[in-house]
């Protein structure tokens, strides 16, 4: 059996509580020079006050949320009809793709709640200190877009994952909201990032782009794309439409993993060997989608599964420690609006069916993504809501594969998914509910 990565260690079996005093030792990264007097275990108010550490928790922040991709992905692949697990898999892997001897101590459950927590209280801190720094206009903004995107994208990970979550963790026994409200809290988040770089020039976000911005991540796009998904989401139709129309098609917003960092999939997959894809995902896909050979290596020798009759496919995707991870996918954004004309009714069916087959009939694109490469489905095919909605379901399953949308696709366009998922939801953490007497366990 294989200890868990270094990276997560103190990443399970922590309460809010304790997240919120850890944060700012766990968010120092290394080789940045704080300036000061204890660099491996600054205070809130040192943080505050201080320009680099205020830089140091924007770039922790950025590697705490990309170092636990797989954190994030594990539940919903599991859970639905994406990975297996491999003879190595401990119990609490296996547990999730069964649903039998589910246990809320096991890390699977706490893992996506510490992380989440991590990031919120990292963009917090910035959210409070960076308004009373000397940091100019421009990098103020950068970081305040940078802090409330974050922010939001972890209250979207706890509205994926769980049916309640504090959204206000000021005090130490925070008491928790339903999804519904967390959802709207992300999305609110988003707005504050949109409105933190309203106007806001290139010039002017200059050195917050090159000093701690990630590489890979492009801010305004993945601000919309985050956007346009949570009002999906939310069935907020217009919404959904008008920031998926502002997603640049042809970038590609990435986690970068530069040695000594790893990929976090690839460690689940390849190193911990715990996961590899379902061969029904396969199996199940229509003659000629050539999207299943893309994320999965279909003509490989099959890895052993656990349960033995588990029938797997290693992963053609993250295969290299150092691969990029993709924070949303270009085409989601043309699902998102297709799915959304759908909702806003019948005048807008052949819009939504055009968008449909530009998914399904791609077979170039200047950046790496899934390519289906298939023939047009007549309209005729396309032309009630059924018919839409079902194609929907199926061009997600493929095209966002991995992304760790395929539980809330479920929950959402069940009665257009033939299959079903094992719980609907992660528990509350034990952790949590020893610690928090409002954690309503």
């Amino acid at each position: 059996m294989r200890p868990e990565r270094n990276h997560r260690i103190g990443a399970v079996n922590m309460s809010i509580r304790t997240v919120m005093v850890a944060a700012l030792v766990s968010l120092t990264v290394a080789g940045c020079d704080l300036n000061l007097q204890n660099p491996n275990a600054p205070t809130q108010d040192q943080v505050l006050s201080d320009i680099e550490g205020l830089k140091a928790v924007a770039v922790g922040m950025q590697d705490e949320y990309a170092s636990n991709v797989d954190t994030y992905v594990q539940a919903p692949a599991l859970v639905t009809d994406e990975w297996g697990t491999k003879s190595r898999a401990l119990l609490a892997w296996i547990s999730l793709m069964t649903g039998e001897n589910f246990d809320n101590t096991y890390g699977t459950v706490e893992g996506p709640w510490a992380a989440s927590y991590r990031v919120i209280k990292a963009a917090n801190t910035l959210i409070e200190g960076v308004p009373q720094s000397t940091l100019g206009a421009g990098f103020q903004a950068g970081m305040l877009g940078l802090a409330h995107l974050f922010k939001g994208m972890a209250l979207g990970q706890l509205y994926l994952h769980y049916q309640q979550a504090p959204i206000d963790i000021s005090s130490d026994q925070p008491t928790p909201a339903p999804r519904g409200e967390v959802l709207d809290s992300a999305l609110a988040e988003f707005a504050s990032a949109k409105a933190a770089l309203q106007g806001v020039s290139a010039a002017d976000l200059g050195g917050f782009n090159s000093t701690v911005k990630g590489a890979g991540l492009d801010l305004m796009n993945t601000i919309n794309a985050m956007m346009a998904r949570y009002s999906l989401f939310k069935g907020n139709d217009q919404d959904a439409i008008d920031a998926a129309n502002a997603v640049d098609p042809t970038v590609l917003s990435t986690f970068d993993y530069v040695s000594p960092s790893i990929n976090p999939i690839n460690d689940l997959a390849f190193r911990t060997d715990y996961v590899a894809g379902l061969q029904s995902f396969a199996a199940d896909a229509m003659a000629g989608d050539q999207r299943p050979a893309y994320w999965l290596q279909v003509g490989a020798a099959a890895p052993t599964g656990n349960p033995a009759d588990t029938l797997l496919y290693e992963l053609n995707q993250y295969t290299s420690t150092g691969d990029p991870y993709p924070i949303y996918l270009p085409d989601e954004m043309k699902l998102i609006k297709a799915e959304a004309l759908t909702d806003l009714g019948a005048a807008n069916y052949a819009q939504a069916a055009a968008l449909i087959n530009e998914v399904h009939t791609q077979t170039s694109s200047p950046v790496n993504e899934p390519l289906a490469g298939m023939a047009a489905i007549p309209n005729s095919s396309l032309s009630s809501e059924t018919q839409l909605l079902t194609q929907i379901a199926y061009e997600r399953r493929y095209e966002l594969y991995m992304q760790g949308l395929r539980w809330e696709d479920m929950r959402r366009l069940g009665t257009y998914i033939t299959d079903t998922y094992t719980m609907e939801f992660l528990p509350t953490p034990q952790q949590e509910c020893l610690s928090n007497a409002h954690a309503g366990c």
